[in-house]
């Protein structure tokens, strides 16, 4: 920069000197001294007219004095009429030298002096007055030489001719003069306007423009500074740019700089020092200008970035944030989760990821509403944040699920510690604002995955496969990831990919189960029970699938299907004289869903079934989720003519108000209770509680899961009315079911046990004695005559229905 700035110094003082400029008012009076010598000395050679000495030394004098004064009167107040004075009084002095030096005809040519000179001064626009003032003073040299009055040096015809000739030229020379000097009035104009134009833009723009010459001094400061840095234009200038720039900017500006050639831009973001010391982040668009001479250095267009600086850190926090918690979302958990990779590879330091899924978190929003599940998710995060040490990370990835990466000592006593460490921080109850009073018991489930990974993504797939494994195990519990969980994952996954095909492919199937009358052992009814025939697999036994089936939703459908498909069954066997009870098991999405009603009416009309001949099972379970919304349910479908059962009684949490709110009309005592009637005094008891308590609500009583003959005579002995199990018969194909059903009135009618099942329980006695269906008869008398009456059965079909599973529950 330095050798530059030399250069030019010396070629400035190569440069030719400008004479200092005159006006043409002051050559307009310079006239006058010199035209008084020349007239002296053609005096002497007779050139001129002549005249007293003293005549000329008072004209020269009083010219410039009159002219003087008419200029100074007009330019006080100016006005049309002291412009015709100004331009008068200048003609007429003219007029009085030429024609008085006797050749005033030859040098009316004078009078475009007095034209330049006034449109110089007063614009193109006096071009007119000046030449009329001027052909006026012609005429009236001409009449002064015609009268004598003036001296002339020429014949009278000549003079004339030449005056003529004269104004004829003068005309056209002032005409020339004011259009030249009016084009050169548009220009300035068009250049003071944009002049004007531009420094209305520098000085108003939200943008600051600045000059610095080849040393880096401010040489030009927009006023904008002022806004942008707090400094005043003029305390800038003469300031080296780099003193105001952070230090930490300097060298990549500066190195810019250097790079940049000559008309070349570039755009530079950097920090600059305000007047109180704090810095601003600025946008700077800097071209170099030296090459032109009007600038002569660097001009930067400087913009105000630090909003948008903030903005944009602001977003890139949030698109790597959870909104709601601050804490690391997805993409930032993955990130980081690859880096702790990355390090484990290196340094073979132990890794895992926990992931955490709260339980029942759905119960605070559904209860509380969204803003205290929000307030609750952020109390958690806190806590998880605070039990951290500051290399680990926690995020959150929706929802109520958090994922914690932790890595080197902190796994040296084991991944399952890690996860302790968890529970005992939500081991404190909650107190969130605005819930005062109200404490809120948080538990999680955690799956971990320890141990190095391809990438992230496996990492925490195999977490999310072993959370899965602990919330299926139960709620505050946590496992830790095991190859062969992977295979079961994939596998569910199969299943749950064959679902969503199974109903259009007519794979699902009924089953039913009989459940019998306890004390003359007739046919009752009979439960409709789903199953799935996959295509390689299979029979599947319902609890495998019909969890997946509540999860993505095609319980809704398939439960449709049940329900039309049980009831027309029903209805075929009422008109083939063969009428019973049908129960059919709602989950509780179907329970929930404001079609269900709809859905059984529809499967009743279709059928034409006797709505009576109907029961709708719902656990106890379900009904107790939100009782409330329950009762309101199940009076609509009471309100369709149904019949209403609660199945799996007592391994709920159901009160003695909410059975006498519910519009109940049956209860199922849960196979738990059947099982323990063997085991103790207390296990009688409480099923003699049990029974007594649905007799006094006036409710029918049924028993399920009755597999041996003591289990069959305790619940007879309670005078349990009803029951179903696998001693009477297992779940089976309609075919196998209607030899039961058809039998069912000569057998009653005989005093004969009903029932079609072959296969008996494997408790169950051959050798036992007693009369079948009278009162007092054992178990498992009752069990050979049930053989003894139905040995006519068709073995072939009952055996192929046979289905060793689980009843059941909620489809």
């Amino acid at each position: 920069m330095s050798s530059t700035s030399a250069e030019l110094s010396a070629a400035d003082d190569e440069r030719p000197k400008r004479l200092p400029a005159l006006s043409p008012t002051v050559l307009a009076y310079l006239i006058g001294p010199i035209a008084f010598v020349a007239i002296l000395f053609l005096m002497k050679f007779n050139l001129v007219a002549s005249e007293p000495v003293w005549l000329w030394f008072v004209v020269f004098c009083a010219v410039p004095l009159v002219s003087a004064a008419a200029d100074r009167f007009y330019l006080h107040r100016p006005s049309h009429r002291r412009l015709h004075l100004r331009v008068a009084a200048s003609a007429a002095a003219v007029t009085l030298v030429i024609y008085l030096c006797g050749w005033g005809p030859v040098l009316v040519i004078s009078f475009a002096f007095l034209a330049l000179e006034n449109i110089s001064a007063l614009g193109s626009r006096v071009w007119a007055i000046t030449t009329g003032w001027s052909l006026v003073g012609i005429a009236a040299g001409q009449i002064a030489i015609s009268e004598n009055w003036a001296p002339s040096l020429l014949p009278s015809s000549r003079a004339n001719a030449l005056a003529l000739l004269g104004a004829f030229v003068l005309f056209f020379v002032i005409r020339m003069a004011a259009v030249v000097m009016d084009q050169k009035e548009k220009a300035e104009e068009s250049v003071r306007l944009s002049e004007d134009r531009f420094r209305s833009l520098i000085q108003n723009s939200s943008d600051a423009t600045i000059v610095m010459n080849e040393e880096g001094l401010f040489s030009y400061v927009s006023p904008v500074v002022t806004q942008l840095l707090g400094f005043e234009p003029a305390d800038l200038l003469g300031v080296r740019a780099t003193e105001i720039i952070h230090p930490d900017d300097r060298e990549s500006v500066l190195n810019r700089f250097e790079s940049t050639g000559p008309d070349a831009s570039f755009l530079q973001q950097f920090r600059m020092q305000k007047v109180d010391g704090t810095f601003r982040n600025v946008e700077a668009v800097i071209t170099d200008q030296r090459e032109r001479p009007s600038i002569g250095g660097y001009v930067a267009n400087v913009r105000d970035v630090t909003e948008r600086k903030e903005f944009e850190a602001l977003l890139a926090h949030q698109a790597l944030h959870d909104s709601l918690t601050g804490l690391a979302n997805r993409q930032l958990t993955l990130d980081r989760a690859e880096q702790m990779l990355l390090r484990s590879r290196r340094g073979n330091e132990p890794v895992a990821l926990c992931f955490i899924d709260l339980d029942n978190f759905k119960d605070t929003n559904d209860s509380l509403g969204h803003e205290a599940g929000d307030k609750l998710l952020c109390a958690v995060a806190a806590r998880f944040s605070a039990m951290l040490r500051a290399g680990d990370t926690v995020g959150r990835l929706g929802g109520d699920e958090f994922v914690i990466l932790t890595e080197g000592i902190g796994l040296a006593d084991g991944p399952l510690l890690v996860a302790e460490r968890i529970r005992d921080a939500l081991h404190e109850p909650f107190h969130l604002e605005g819930y005062d009073g109200l404490p809120i018991n948080v538990t999680a489930s955690v799956g971990i995955a320890i141990g190095n990974r391809i990438s992230a993504q496996e990492l925490l797939r195999d977490a999310d496969v072993a959370l899965y494994q602990a919330k299926a195990v139960g709620k505050d519990c946590c496992v830790v990831f095991e190859p062969e969980m992977q295979s079961a994952a994939v596998d569910r996954l199969a299943l749950k990919s064959n679902l969503y095909s199974a109903l259009a492919n007519d794979q699902f199937f009924l089953v039913y189960q009989p459940i019998f009358d306890l004390e003359s052992m007739e046919v009752r009814g009979v439960e409709a029970l789903l199953r799935w025939q996959h295509p390689t697999r299979g029979v599947i036994a319902p609890d495998e699938f019909i969890p997946v089936l509540e999860e993505n939703g095609l319980i809704l459908g398939v439960g449709r299907w049940v329900l039309r498909q049980a009831c027309a069954q029903a209805a075929r066997w009422a008109q083939s004289g063969r009428s019973t009870q049908m129960s059919v098991n709602v989950s509780m999405r179907q329970l929930a869903s404001p079609d269900l009603v709809a859905d059984v009416s529809a499967a009743l009309e279709e059928s034409a079934l006797a709505p009576s001949r109907l029961t709708i099972e719902v656990t106890e379970s379900v009904l107790m989720r939100d009782a409330d919304a329950t009762v309101a349910h199940l009076r609509r479908l009471k309100e369709v003519g149904v019949m209403i059962a609660i199945d799996d009684f007592g391994s709920g949490q159901s009160s003695l108000t909410y059975l006498r709110r519910f519009p109940i009309d049956e209860l199922k005592i849960d196979r738990s209770f059947i099982a323990a009637i063997d085991g103790s005094r207390e296990s009688v008891a409480l099923l003699h509680t049990l029974v007594e308590l649905g007799q006094n609500l006036g409710l029918s009583i049924v028993a399920e899961g009755i597999e041996t003959c003591a289990q069959l005579d305790g619940l007879r002995a309670e005078r349990c009315g009803y029951g179903q199990g696998f001693i009477f018969a297992r779940p089976q194909a309609p075919s196998a079911i209607e030899p039961l059903l058809s039998r069912v009135g000569a057998v009653a009618g005989a005093g004969a046990v009903a029932r079609v099942d072959l296969h008996v329980g494997a408790s169950a006695r051959s050798g036992d004695e007693g009369a079948p269906g009278h009162p007092g008869q054992s178990g498992s008398a009752a069990a050979d005559n049930v053989r003894g009456a139905y040995a006519d059965a068709d073995p072939a079909a009952t055996a192929a229905d046979q289905f060793q599973g689980a009843h059941l529950s909620g489809a």
